[in-house]
């Protein structure tokens, strides 16, 4: 049996028509609220398994080419004003439950995009391993600055990745730790699901 290379691994009940999946892409691309890249947009099509990588390619290109998307600063895009009518036809046309599949899965993305923005990771190189330092950042002075040795680029990015998940949880952690304070710093629980894929 021949395999569709265009909906493999598309989840059951999501777009499988090029119109849709433009329709889609814009709607992603609007909701965003922000320039956006196409990898970010992908990532968010792609966590819920709404479309396919090869799908997702063409169509973006597509919609480049008729000026749909437009060039922003580095290597974002934007919507024009006719991808903002694809937009509008994609919120009347497909299923509330597409639609809630890409907003969950494009409020993950944005949430990690800033705070990766608002968060530092620095991962240096020494004899024996490596040297991490985690910065959460504020409005003047860091608020927080830690640098650990681990000693594979493995752990360095697992340490990264939760992180990056939950900086809130780091800062409260250490602090309820460091002052022996656990009730004003609150419930040490992870607060929400990973926004890792």
């Amino acid at each position: 049996m021949e395999q569709n290379l265009f909906t493999e691994g598309v989840r059951p009940g999501s777009v499988t028509t090029p119109e849709e999946v433009h329709m889609l892409i814009c709607y992603i691309f609007r909701e965003a609220g922000q320039p956006v890249t196409l990898d970010q947009a992908n990532e968010v099509l792609q966590r819920q398994s709404l479309v396919n990588y090869f799908e997702f390619a063409e169509a973006a290109e597509r919609l480049i080419r008729m000026g749909h998307l437009c060039p922003a600063e580095n290597g974002r895009y934007t919507l024009s004003p006719e991808g903002e009518k694809l937009a509008d036809t994609f919120r009347q046309k497909l299923p509330a439950a597409v639609r809630e599949r890409a907003q969950r899965a494009l409020d993950d993305v944005l949430t990690l995009l800033r705070r990766q923005q608002e968060n530092k990771v620095r991962v240096k190189k020494v004899g024996d391993g490596y040297e991490i330092t985690l910065t959460i950042t504020d409005i003047g002075s860091d608020l927080m600055s830690l640098t650990l040795f681990l000693p594979t680029e493995k752990e360095c990015e697992q340490v990264r990745r939760r992180f990056l998940n939950d900086p809130a949880l780091l800062y409260k952690g250490t602090m309820a730790l460091l002052t022996g304070d656990m009730e004003t710093f609150g419930d040490l629980t992870p607060s929400g699901r990973d926004l890792f894929i």
